[in-house]
């Protein structure tokens, strides 16, 4: 399967209910729409499943639910956002661009309460 390492643009959540679980999904999506990856959030403590890439080229990874809120929180507050995606080593990973300590964080908060 091919290596991926694509900006995110939109993300969707969304959670379901099995039998016997309740698991919370985010599907990452690229520029062009199409979907990337799938997060799954578990709140077992077993070890994760590995991770794994579909026949269609979807990125599946598990993360602990616990994790989620951080993950939203990067999406939501972090420009640009990318998914890597190494196929032979099966290692993924979501990143966010360098930023100066300090940077803008600080003055938003300020103009939303002040301003």
């Amino acid at each position: 399967m091919p290596d991926v390492n694509v900006e995110v643009s939109r993300y969707q959540y969304e959670f379901r209910s099995l039998p016997g679980e309740n698991v919370a999904l985010l599907y990452l999506y690229d520029p062009a729409g199409k979907a990337i990856a799938m997060l799954a959030f578990i709140d077992k403590d077993q070890p994760l499943p590995e991770p794994r890439q579909t026949i269609s080229g979807l990125v599946v990874l598990s993360y602990y639910r616990r994790n989620m809120t951080g993950v939203i929180d990067l999406l939501r507050s972090e420009k640009p956002v990318r998914f890597t995606w190494i196929a032979n080593t099966r290692i993924a990973r979501i990143t966010t661009g360098q930023e100066p300590l300090g940077e803008e964080e600080f003055r938003s908060l300020w103009s939303q309460l002040f301003g």
